[in-house]
């Protein structure tokens, strides 16, 4: 590795310090002036060369394009056959709706054997009573008294 290009990374580096809000940029070029002169790094390259690198560093990053937001929602949206239309003027995409089969509903175990016991105690108002505060269970615990 050339010198040019181990002061380019310790410039490197410092910039990393001043992105992060550790050192002030000042602070860091002039850290990277005294490391210069220390290293020998200023008699092999000479003040120009040295301070050009140091430029190079801490240069402004490229700003993104003001409309950046909107180009990439338009690639995305490009690549997305649901989405494309938005941008071609064609037509929307039919959607393709698919049932979602409603599982069904199993009466739990403590229910057959609470609506057993109620059933055993061979009071008919009072299993019609039961009945009726278990709706969603009577269709099934009925078929049970049948398979029995």
């Amino acid at each position: 590795m050339s010198a040019a290009e181990e002061f380019a990374r310790c410039c490197a580096s410092q910039r990393w310090f001043v992105d992060e809000g550790w050192v002030e940029k000042q602070v860091a070029v002039d850290i990277l002036q005294i490391f210069a002169e220390a290293a020998g790094y200023l008699d092999d390259l000479g003040q120009d060369e040295v301070q050009r690198r140091m430029g190079e560093a801490f240069a402004p990053i490229e700003d993104l394009p003001s409309d950046y937001a909107s180009q990439l929602l338009m690639q995305w949206e490009l690549a997305d056959p649901r989405d494309r239309w938005r941008w071609t003027g064609e037509m929307p995409p039919v959607l393709q709706v698919t049932a979602i089969e409603k599982p069904q509903r199993r009466t739990s175990q403590a229910t057959v054997d609470a609506f057993r016991y109620v059933a055993s105690l061979g009071d008919a108002d009072r299993l019609a009573g039961w009945l009726r505060n278990h709706p969603d269970d009577a269709a099934s615990l009925l078929e049970t008294v049948e398979a029995a």
